[in-house]
């Protein structure tokens, strides 16, 4: 898994969230499960395209000593998730990181627990900020 992250659809990373979760899985079984999530019933040529270009792009291995061929994740769930938060933040917010979390704290319903996690975070990073930005004596002392 350590391939650089592709850009993946929305469309493309429904996939990945099934495959992500139950592991692999043939075009058919992908097809059935999104069947069942979604309100339309995708054609099973529209899934088994959008795995071959997954696949193509490096996102999805491809057993193919069987038929049908199973396909699992070739990149993490963290890494594309991660990859596209970046984007968006660039794209939309201008790279200002700052204004999405602003945002977010603003107009979301973020429960006690999430907003602990963030004040958790934020300390966490002014930690390591000060640390880097402390002067190394010479001599070593």
């Amino acid at each position: 898994m350590g391939h650089a992250i592709p850009d993946i659809t929305p469309a493309e990373l429904r996939i990945m969230k099934i495959l992500w979760r139950i592991g692999s899985a043939t075009v058919g079984d992908v097809k059935n499960l999104l069947a069942e999530e979604g309100e339309d019933e995708p054609a099973y040529t529209t899934v088994m395209t959008m795995m071959k270009q997954l696949a193509e792009k490096g996102a999805l291995d491809v057993e193919k000593s069987r038929q049908p061929f199973v396909y699992k994740p070739a990149v993490r769930r963290d890494q594309v998730l991660t990859h596209r938060l970046l984007q968006f933040v660039h794209t939309v917010f201008d790279g200002q990181a700052g204004e999405l979390v602003a945002r977010l704290v603003e107009e979301s319903q973020l429960s006690p627990e999430d907003l602990k996690r963030l004040e958790e975070k934020i300390d966490a990073c002014e930690k390591a900020d000060v640390e880097v930005k402390k002067p190394r004596r010479k001599g070593g002392k």
